[in-house]
């Protein structure tokens, strides 16, 4: 068993995130029955995750892409799929979500 398939009721449920809306990487842990994960953790999960889990719509606490710490290049990515899904940044703040429209409550 690999990590993929360990994190496979993960990805199930980033799965089901509509386009146009976003998850906290918390959100995301705490939203999976039967594994105990911190949001690092789903953070990285993400990082392996599977070509059809959409992991774009999973971001940092607040709205934001943490992602960009890692990699400028995956933070512009990132940016890039979630803006052809209609999600607004807040204007002036740089790289940050508005959660108001943009957060899904499953």
């Amino acid at each position: 068993m690999d990590d993929q398939d360990v994190y496979e009721p993960l990805y199930a449920l980033i799965r089901t995130i509509p386009p146009g809306k976003v998850v906290t990487y918390g959100q995301a842990a705490d939203g999976v029955d039967g594994l105990r994960l911190t949001a690092r953790m789903v953070g990285s999960a993400m990082r392996i995750a599977p070509g059809d889990v959409p992991w774009h719509r999973v971001v940092g606490a607040g709205g934001t892409l943490p992602i960009g710490k890692i990699s400028p290049e995956m933070l512009l990515r990132q940016r890039e799929l979630l803006e052809l899904e209609g999600v607004r940044f807040i204007p002036g703040r740089s790289n940050i979500i508005d959660m108001v429209k943009h957060q899904w409550l499953g």
